[in-house]
């Protein structure tokens, strides 16, 4: 494998172009977060059709990720990366121009509660689009979680990973849904426009990244076998898996908290309108808690665990 970069204190400029990719596209994602159910409860008031949607994005997170680790292990993880936020790029920008040819019959984002019925045709554009954005995103982060070990040496991933981690908390949480609900008192259309200008630009920037990052190969194994196929490989990755006690426990405890935590989240736009009388920018504030936490675990993580063990 090329591209790996000499070890030293610093990440590096590779671990930079990514990390600043990763910082523009959870801006954008941080303005979906308040953008997309908000634009779903203007367009209907049916706390099902509502929940589908949010249903949709994690959805395959669920059915997607061991088929999605397969891929990645047979490309060049870059070029994945860039072909995914290209296509999340196109994609948003396609939802962006649908809601601004309907922007006219919308209803303030402060006057909700004005809606009846369902606008259909606009619904299953957001419902559709939600599902591949989310097919595209666990192909993504798969891709970028494996990239980094390329780019960045060993002693610094825990640094490397933390500060992923906490940016991708402070864009999401902290900075992209006030924006998000601030550009949405605009105009419905104008954050989903720069959502999907935030993909192209991640997209960019991870193209700027120099090397080739696929796999490797074991050269003993090069025209002596065949390569397994691809179902195979995803057996194989599910007995593994299934056969190791502590991550077969950790992806059952982490399914279960998002399981319980999207239950909570589903209808939370609905919650917030209709009982706590909230508009956009309050929806955002009340999203922040959780980030809190999150980004302070990231920027502390590599010290605690250097203090206690990274088992502990």
């Amino acid at each position: 494998m090329t591209g790996v970069e000499t070890p030293s204190s610093r990440l590096g400029g590779s671990y930079l172009r990514l990390f600043t990719a990763h910082a523009i596209s959870n801006l954008g994602d941080g303005m979906g977060v308040i953008v997309y159910p908000w634009l779903a409860s203007a367009v209907t008031r049916n706390p099902a059709l509502i929940s589908l949607v949010a249903v949709a994005q994690r959805l395959p997170w669920l059915v997607f990720t061991l088929p999605a680790g397969v891929i990645t292990d047979r490309v060049d993880r870059r070029r994945l990366i860039v072909s995914m936020d290209t296509a999340r790029g196109l994609l948003t920008l396609l939802v962006a121009f649908a809601v601004l040819g309907r922007q006219g019959s919308l209803p303030a984002p402060d006057e909700l509660r004005l809606v009846t019925g369902t606008t259909t045709g606009l619904y299953l554009i957001v419902l559709i689009a939600t599902m591949l954005l989310g097919t595209a995103e666990v192909l993504a982060d798969n891709a970028g979680q494996t990239l980094m070990p390329a780019i960045v040496d060993e002693s610094l991933l825990e640094r490397a990973n933390g500060r992923m981690w906490s940016i991708e908390g402070v864009m999401n949480t902290f900075a992209g849904p006030p924006l998000g609900s601030l550009l949405l008192l605009v105009a419905f259309s104008l954050p989903i426009f720069l959502d999907a200008g935030s993909f192209l630009i991640a997209a960019a920037l991870v193209a700027a990244i120099p090397g080739v990052f696929r796999a490797p190969i074991d050269p003993a194994t090069i025209g002596v076998a065949p390569r397994p196929s691809w179902t195979a490989d995803l057996r194989d990755g599910v007995r593994w898996l299934w056969g190791h006690p502590l991550l077969r426990s950790m992806a059952i405890i982490l399914g279960l908290m998002n399981a319980a935590s999207m239950v909570s989240g589903a209808t939370m736009v609905l919650w917030a309108q209709e009982v706590l009388d909230a508009k956009p920018f309050v929806f955002a504030i009340i999203g922040m808690g959780g980030a809190v936490g999150g980004v302070a675990g990231g920027w502390t993580a590599q010290r605690i665990a250097k203090r206690l063990g990274s088992g502990t």
